[in-house]
Formats: C-alpha cells, sequence, structure tokens
C-alpha cells in the first residue's frame, strides 16, 4: 500500500532532514502553505499536517486503513526492509568516523616527554591534538541505538585508562630509581632533578586520581542501557581532557616558570603552546561533558548522512532481534480484548492482573479495531466515560462491538518484554490508535513513544483519536518536550530516547511533529 511503500521506498534524492524541520515549523506556525509531508524512509521524524490530512478523501483514507499491509506476512517484509536500510545508512557514518580516528590516532604515534623546548611543546600539543579529535572521531561511529558498541567502547576506554595508569605510575617509579643525583639530563639540557620530578610526579597524581574515579565510572557503564553507556564514553573523555587541563595549568606551566626564573632562556613558544594545549584540552572537555553537544554531533551526522529515517527508528526500537522471531512471537501472542468485557472496576486500578488475560483471545494482527494509548496515572472515572464514548460512536458506525489492544488484557504479564519488543507489529497491524489522554498522558514517554511508533510504522495520522479528559489538553499539547517525559525504569527511557535520536533531526523536530499530530487528533474532548 501506499503508507507502506512510503516506508519502505529509498529516494535517491532525499531532502534534507534540517530544511524539512524548518519547512515543518513554518507549517506549525502557518506562515506558508502546505505541502504533503507524509511519513517516508527519508523523513522519519515527519508526519502529515493537519490540512494535508483534512485535504485527503474518504476514499483514501478507507483504503488505507482496510489495505492488506497489516498482515503478518506484509509487516515482517517491511520490518526487514527497515533493519536492511538503517544498516546500510549507519555505515555512512561509521566507516569514515572509524577510519579517520584510525589515520588520526596512527599519525599521533611518536613519544614526547616533555615541554621544556619549543620543539618539544609543539610537538606535544600536535600529538595530543590528534589523539584527542582520534578518539572523537571514533565516539562519533558509535550511535545512540548500538546495541553493542556502547558497551564496547566502555570496555576499550576501561583497558586505556587502566594503561594509561600504569604508564604514568611506572614513570614516576622508574625516574625516582634512576634519578637521584642532584643534576638531571633531560633534552640534552641539564635542569634541577627535583623540578623533573615535580612535573612527573605532578602529573602521575593527577592522572592517577582521575583514574580512579574513570575506571569505575566505565566499568558500570558496561552494564547500563547502551544510550547512557554511550554518554559515559563522552564523560569519560571528557574528564581526561579535564586532567590534561590541569596537568598543563597546574604542574607544566609552574615548572616552566619556575625554569624561566632560574635560567632566564624559556622560548616564548614553550609557553604559548603549553597554555594553548591546556586551553584546548578545558574547552574540548567542557564540549564533550554537554549532552547537548554530543546529541547535536549525533543527529548533525545522521542527517548529514542521510540516516535520519522511518526506518532507522524502528530498527533502533526492535534492537538486534532477528524481525522472522519477533514477527512469530507477535503473531503467536496477539490479542485483542471485546470492549463489552472490559470494566471499570479492573480499569481503576493499574496493577498487573493476570486473570485479565483470560476475557481476551488470540487474533490476526488485522482483527484489531484499535490500539488503546493511554496513562495510568491518569485519573480511572473520566477515561472510562471516555472509553464508553468512543465505544458508542463506534456501536453506531459498525453495528458490533469494539475489539481493542489493551496493555492489561493482551500482553503476557509473565514475559512483559516480549510483548513490549513486538509492539511495532502491534500497532502497524491496527486499524486505527485511541488515546484517552488525560493530565499525566504526555509526562509518560511510553504513552508519547507509541504515538512516535505507530506513524514510524507508515500509520496515516488520519486513523489517530485523541479523547482530551482535561480542559487544558491544548495547552499540555502546545507545551510538550519530551526531555520531561518519564518512566518507571530508566533503562526503558534510554531505549526509548535512542529510538527517537535514530529518525528525528533534533528532539525540538520530535516535539514538533507529536504535538502537529496530537492537534489534529483531537476529534473530541469531554470538556465543551
Amino acid at each position: 500500500s501506499r503508507a507502506w511503500f512510503r516506508l519502505d521506498q529509498v529516494s535517491r534524492n532525499p531532502p534534507t532532514p534540517r530544511k524539512e524541520h524548518r519547512r515543518l515549523v513554518a507549517l506549525y506556525l502557518g506562515r506558508m502553505p502546505t505541502v504533503p509531508a507524509s511519513l517516508n524512509a527519508t523523513g522519519g521524524c515527519t508526519v502529515s499536517s493537519a490540512s494535508d490530512i483534512d485535504s485527503e478523501t474518504a476514499s483514501n483514507a478507507t483504503e488505507t486503513s482496510t489495505s492488506s499491509c497489516r498482515s503478518a506476512s506484509k509487516i515482517g517484509v517491511a520490518l526487514k526492509q527497515a533493519k536492511r536500510e538503517a544498516r546500510r545508512l549507519q555505515m555512512r557514518i561509521k566507516f569514515p568516523a572509524l577510519l579517520l580516528g584510525a589515520i588520526l590516532m596512527g599519525s599521533s604515534m611518536w613519544w614526547v616527554y616533555t615541554s621544556w623546548t619549543a620543539t618539544s611543546a609543539a610537538n606535544m600539543f600536535v600529538r595530543d591534538t590528534l589523539r584527542s579529535l582520534g578518539c572523537i572521531a571514533w565516539l562519533c561511529a558509535c550511535l545512540p541505538s548500538d546495541r553493542r558498541a556502547p558497551k564496547m567502547g566502555c570496555f576499550l576506554l576501561f583497558v586505556l585508562g587502566v594503561k594509561c595508569a600504569w604508564w604514568h605510575t611506572n614513570t614516576a617509579y622508574q625516574y625516582m630509581k634512576g634519578h637521584m643525583d642532584e643534576k638531571c639530563i633531560i633534552e640534552g639540557e641539564e635542569t634541577d632533578c627535583w623540578l623533573g620530578a615535580f612535573t612527573i610526579y605532578g602529573q602521575t597524581v593527577l592522572y592517577d586520581s582521575m583514574h580512579l574515579w574513570q575506571l569505575p565510572y566505565l566499568a558500570y557503564g558496561m552494564w547500563l542501557p547502551p544510550r547512557a553507556s554511550n554518554a559515559r564514553q563522552w564523560v569519560a573523555l571528557a574528564w581526561l581532557h579535564f586532567t590534561k587541563g590541569a596537568s598543563d595549568f597546574l604542574v607544566i606551566l609552574p615548572a616552566i616558570a619556575f625554569r624561566a626564573s632560574r635560567s632566564g632562556d624559556v622560548p616564548y613558544a614553550v609557553i604559548g603552546f603549553s597554555m594553548l594545549h591546556g586551553i584546548y584540552a578545558v574547552c574540548m572537555g567542557l564540549m564533550l561533558r554537554s549532552p547537548r553537544f554530543r546529541q547535536r554531533v549525533h543527529f548533525t551526522l545522521m542527517a548529514q548522512s542521510g540516516a535520519l529515517t522511518a526506518a532507522a527508528s524502528i530498527a533502533a526500537f526492535i534492537g538486534n532481534k532477528r524481525t522472522g522471531n519477533i514477527i512469530d512471537i507477535a503473531t503467536n501472542t496477539c490479542r485483542y480484548v471485546s470492549l463489552d468485557k472490559v470494566t471499570k472496576e479492573d480499569m481503576l486500578k493499574s496493577t498487573p492482573d493476570s486473570s485479565l488475560r483470560a476475557l481476551s483471545q488470540s487474533c490476526r494482527l488485522q482483527d484489531i479495531d484499535a490500539f488503546l494509548s493511554h496513562s495510568w496515572h491518569d485519573p480511572a472515572g473520566p477515561k472510562w466515560e471516555a472509553l464508553q464514548c468512543w465505544r458508542q460512536k463506534f456501536l453506531k458506525q459498525n453495528h458490533r462491538e469494539p475489539r481493542l489492544w489493551i496493555d492489561k488484557y493482551c500482553i503476557d504479564q509473565g514475559d512483559i518484554d516480549a510483548s513490549l519488543m513486538c509492539l511495532p507489529v502491534f500497532l502497524a497491524g491496527c486499524h486505527s490508535l485511541l488515546i484517552l489522554a488525560g493530565p499525566t498522558y504526555l509526562s509518560r514517554l511510553w504513552c508519547v513513544e507509541e504515538v512516535f511508533v505507530y506513524l514510524q510504522m507508515g500509520r496515516p495520522v488520519e486513523s489517530v483519536e485523541l479523547y482530551a479528559m482535561c480542559p487544558d489538553m491544548p495547552d499540555l499539547i502546545s507545551a510538550f518536550d519530551v526531555h520531561n517525559a518519564t518512566c518507571s525504569k530508566d533503562v526503558d527511557r534510554q531505549t526509548l530516547l535512542a529510538t527517537i535520536e535514530a529518525g528525528c533531526d533534533s528532539f525540538e523536530a520530535f516535539n514538533l511533529q507529536v504535538r502537529m499530530a496530537l492537534e489534529h487528533a483531537s476529534k473530541v474532548s469531554l470538556y465543551p
């Protein structure tokens, strides 16, 4: 169908995501005429604007909603194509970044021990800058949506930290053993041994102190969600830069100043390169430690490579799981519950109840009329009224009870993770998305993710219905920010944010698309 073709096709001339974002901002503010921008493979965070949807004919809407594309086989083919296309596009980032990092690191493989002369100070600055940029290039090859690469990166940085700590400690020990005389020869010049000892021991203390914090920090990062592990790599590298800057300003420059006061023949170039080295290290550390900088780097790289696609977003959601296994699990566990079997008492309680699964029944993916998206933190009374309001509307149009996918009734409480892994399949199979939005709906990341995945799977925005359960819902929608959305488990939050980063130009672009989709979907409100 047309909806699935949008997800699977690969345009040879994809629009620039940033330009698309700006166009959508203009649409949102009503500053330019609308141009169809339905979800497609080159605009993963793009949905149709309200006026686009209103201009669609009823026949097209009916064709999309009744199409056989929601069968398990068609969804399976789409998921396979999404994963294959996501891998191909991401290699546009990973391979150049890995190659650039290897070239930079290979170009810095020479030893410089001190900064006493202009040549050594310049060589040290160039060497450490190349190593810094090489490490950053390698970090750029590790995307937030990757599952294994962030943990492997934490491990490699841990090994590098151990090696660095050993090298500094061993250098200080060897210096203490071999320089017991009053005078020492450093880079061909005679100097006080205690000044060399101050330089070497000072750097050793700074770096070993940093590694005492960095190594446990990285070790724990190997057990965190991939996105959190990825962030720890950047922070660990930031602290390495901070330590280098501290060694320049607290150790190297004071030693140079003292030596200049004693002999008066220290070249200005030595002071200049040492100061420049320290300033670079501190500035780069501040940028690496900033979450906004890290996100902007990844968003920019993915936008320029054309990897910001619906396919990438869905591939990030299902991760390394085999598509065939996901389809098999979804087919075997797909269920719906007839709305006449849902009671108000059951909807009042947010706690899982395995006995409710007996009220649902197995079905094909295309048998589900609507996927119910709601927050269990919202008040149950208005939610029940909204659900009955929608039920009466459905009965009037179809003359039968609606069949819904409701988490409490349809998820296997003994294997929740498997059911959630199949969420894109369930959402793609449903005829519509029914949103019962109360005061807390937009603050729950799982709820917003359901809307996002539903649209990323190629489902039309006109099949989304939102029933507002609070009078200020328009204000909540216009103020929505994904940074304020939370999950009960941090591992879920990190995973969901990674899927957004894989398919959107920025978090603000995601916020804009959610606002536009929900504003159009606000078809009924319990508060006139």
